[in-house]
């Protein structure tokens, strides 16, 4: 069980600046595009606002392609010894 509460993206009594944060990564249609970390970050607007900006830094506008990506997860395992 989290120790955090996860936010609930379908809860319509959602703070404005948490229902930006959930709205882009998914928002209330499903659970799918909101990873569980954003759901319990939420509880924080100020953090989860920063923590969706690192991501659109490092996922958003990048130039890799998922399978690039995919390989450069791959390739750091094996380098570091760690079982993916």
């Amino acid at each position: 069980m989290a120790r955090l509460p996860l936010v609930d993206p379908g809860d319509p009594d959602l703070p404005p600046g948490v229902r930006e944060i959930v709205d882009r990564f998914g928002g209330a249609d499903g659970f799918t595009g909101l990873p569980n970390i954003m759901r319990a970050v939420a509880n924080h607007p100020g953090a989860a606002r920063i923590v969706a900006e690192a991501g659109a830094v490092l996922y958003g506008s990048g130039t890799l392609t998922p399978a690039q990506r995919e390989l450069a997860y791959l390739t750091a395992s094996v380098v570091n010894n760690c079982h993916y």
